[in-house]
């Protein structure tokens, strides 16, 4: 079986720069004319619409628009569907002047069309969500930052594509407590998981992740079509074991990609080991409490054991 493939860029001295790199080591191969003829979903995350930390950058979605523009798609949306503001945050973090350069739709989600989902609660009972059919629709480009987690230990591109799809007030719906939760990011990753996953790493965040924590320098940039082996990679770059983060090993498991660094091929530009890119994120305070994801002997485990088979 082909590795997974994935693009990380190192000592990145302008944010927009190291996210041309890695896209261009993907152009390379090929892999971004599946862009030509699509509609085209560019996501930033903007769980926040006041603090640019914890927000994509517009440096970093220019980018990406330059290289998913320059394979031809149909259409290109910037869509978001944000859990304050989507209009305030495109507006505050300057991305409506992405349109001087580029043929684009500005997108806030949460007044999308939907589909409905059943997810699970802590005992394995459904619990409804809307979920944006443009997002369902489209071929999706997740554009994150690397970020500690007050749940899940890390949010990287999977979670930023499924949670911003999601509509409104049903995002809390996701949150079913450790384990739960975790199961749901990867069941909604089926429907869900990007296409293209872009990692800008020029400035991630530690602590009290995913709003409210601290800078860290990491001048690093990412890029991969495999968005589990991109946020495995990630993963390790913050200092953390992708093995332990409980959605990524499900994902791994219902067939979405791989969360294992053994089965992924890095394409290293800027260093000559990857090992020299890894700076240990102060994790969440509810680290130790968010360990306890597994699913054996919860409710959920033969809900598990189906959805594997």
């Amino acid at each position: 079986m082909r590795k997974a493939f994935v693009a990380v860029v190192g000592n990145v001295e302008e944010r927009g720069v190291g996210v041309r790199a890695a896209l261009e080591a993907l152009e390379a191969r090929g892999v971004l004319d599946e862009v030509r003829g699509e509609v085209v979903l560019v996501k930033p995350n903007c769980v926040s619409s006041t603090n640019q930390l914890a927000t994509t950058h517009v440096d970093a979605l220019e980018a990406v628009l330059e290289a998913v523009v320059a394979h031809g798609p149909e259409r290109v949306i910037l869509g978001e569907a944000s859990a304050v503001d989507t209009e305030a945050a495109f507006q505050n973090f300057d991305y409506y002047r992405l349109a001087q350069r580029f043929d684009i739709q500005f997108l806030d989600l949460n007044r999308d069309r939907y589909e409905i989902f059943e997810i699970f609660g802590p005992n394995g009972e459904p619990v409804p969500v809307r979920v944006s059919r443009t997002a369902l629709e489209a071929f999706r480009v997740s554009v994150a930052l690397p970020k500690t987690h007050d749940t899940v230990k890390v949010t990287l591109s999977l979670k930023n594509m499924v949670v911003g799809s999601i509509l409104g007030g049903d995002k809390i719906r996701v949150h079913q407590g450790y384990p739960a939760t975790n199961l749901n990011l990867a069941y909604l990753g089926r429907w869900l998981r990007p296409h293209l996953g872009v990692i800008d790493g020029f400035a991630g965040m530690e602590g009290a992740g995913p709003t409210l924590g601290t800078e860290v320098p990491h001048r690093v940039a990412l890029a991969g079509v495999d968005p589990i082996a991109l946020d495995a990679v990630t993963t390790y770059l913050m200092g953390f074991d992708p093995c332990e983060v409980g959605y990524l090993v499900h994902a791994q498991a219902l067939g979405l990609g791989t969360a294992s660094l053994e089965e992924v091929e890095i394409c290293l530009k800027g260093v000559v080991n990857l090992e020299e890119l890894v700076r240990r994120y102060c994790p969440h305070r509810t680290y130790e409490r968010q360990c306890h994801w597994d699913l054996v002997g919860t409710p959920l485990e033969p809900i598990y054991a189906r959805l594997r088979t």
